[in-house]
């Protein structure tokens, strides 16, 4: 599991962020974010630059990363459960 540390506050509080899905191109994990952040789940795309930037399918890459807050992983993982399954 990939994580990352966020500074979220003015007080400098730290949030550790969990990769929920990694994504070849950008507009697929903006696509989910906005997903997720009209349920109530605040999502962080990283890597987009070097995605977009080098070859997708380049194993070296580690792709477009969509993270969330540990604390939102469950909920989120069920939303993008709904969001997939909505598309079928």
């Amino acid at each position: 599991m990939l994580s990352t540390r966020l500074r979220t506050d003015y007080n400098q509080r730290i949030m550790e962020l969990i990769t929920l899905k990694i994504f070849n191109t950008e507009i697929e994990a903006e696509m989910l974010k906005v997903f997720l952040e009209t349920n109530g789940v605040e999502a962080y795309v990283f890597g987009n630059i070097m995605a977009n930037t080098f070859n997708l399918f380049n194993n070296t890459s580690e792709g477009v990363q969509l993270k969330v807050s540990e604390n939102d992983f469950e909920k989120a993982n069920e939303l993008v459960i709904e969001f997939y399954n909505r598309e079928s």
